[in-house]
């Protein structure tokens, strides 16, 4: 277990080193809305599992199966998008390839606390617009316990966006959220609302924000044998963006946004993964070159080792 108090050493230590590089450009710059990208193509890693556990119907999340104490993934994704760089006024189509590798370990505590750390690598390319392209580190530290039927999760996520020659720091971002969910079954569905906040600190400042918002996923197996699965989600988070924003353009930075999709996920065996999904976003804000409308079509693999 002592590998645990080093991974979360480095965990942290990475986002401080990155801080000594000069801070990256503003969203207008070429990167096109790198933080929001980056938000949305790096997700939440503390919340895989919980998906995952839905996803199966395993509801009862984490703390009625054994954890693995190792977790090793390889993924890959291609993409459209009908919104390359979530622009308000310049939504052009293009093609994303993404790869990542990463590592998780978990532990229990007392049979009813789970915690766990993760660190991956991710690459993300665009077939059109080269410009877009960058690398990320991306880790995650928290724990996770239910209390009844309420599943409650708490993450720490560093995450770090290179050029995609690794030249230039574009963000260091550090992300503390706190959710809660509360599945349940009905005619055959999984349901599971779901509320969460969340405190975003960033270099750049540009991005520093109090977020706050909900979703709902509903999910189906195509039978009880057949390792297929149907989902739909929705959500909506508001953020509010820290003053050094207002110090640019006179008004502060209140955002809104909306998600939606749906995918079919085929599980052929334990070791990962084959998907294909659509997801529409859009996002108002007070800010005239943060607002977007954006369509998007994935298919994807992941691989995984669990020991």
């Amino acid at each position: 277990m002592r590998i645990i108090p080093g991974l979360i050493a480095a965990l942290v230590a990475v986002p401080a080193l990155a801080q000594t590089a000069p801070p990256g450009p503003p969203a207008s710059a070429p990167q096109g809305n790198i933080e929001e990208r980056a938000r949305r193509q790096l997700g939440v890693p503390g919340e895989r599992e919980r998906q995952d556990a839905l996803m199966t119907g395993d509801t009862d999340i984490l703390l009625l199966r054994r954890t693995p104490l190792f977790t090793l993934t390889a993924s890959g994704e291609v993409s459209y998008t009908s919104n390359a760089a979530l622009s308000p006024t310049d939504a052009r189509e293009d093609g994303i390839g993404e790869a990542s590798v990463g590592i998780a370990i978990g532990s229990r505590i007392g049979g009813k606390v789970d915690v766990f750390a993760s660190a991956a690598m991710v690459g993300v390319r665009y077939f059109e617009t080269p410009g877009l392209d960058y690398n990320a580190f991306s880790g995650a530290i928290g724990a996770r316990a239910s209390l009844g039927r309420l599943n409650v999760t708490a993450t720490y996520q560093p995450s770090v966006v290179w050029s995609r020659d690794f030249g230039r720091r574009q963000l260091t971002s550090h992300r503390f959220r706190l959710g809660a969910a509360l599945p349940f079954r009905l005619r055959g569905l999984t349901l599971e609302p779901e509320l969460h906040g969340e405190r975003a600190i960033t270099a750049p400042g540009f991005y520093s924000a109090w977020s706050g918002g909900g979703s709902l996923t509903i999910s189906r197996a195509l039978g009880r044998r057949t390792p297929v699965f149907l989902y739909a989600h929705v959500g909506y988070d508001r953020r509010s963006f820290d003053d050094y924003f207002a110090a640019f353009v006179g008004t502060r930075r209140l955002d809104d946004s909306l998600s939606a999709g749906a995918g079919i996920v085929w599980r052929p065996r334990n070791w990962g993964e084959l998907r294909a999904s659509y997801a529409f976003g859009r996002n108002w804000s007070t800010s005239d070159v943060n607002g977007f409308i954006a369509h998007s079509g994935t298919l994807g693999l992941t691989a995984t080792l669990r020991f």
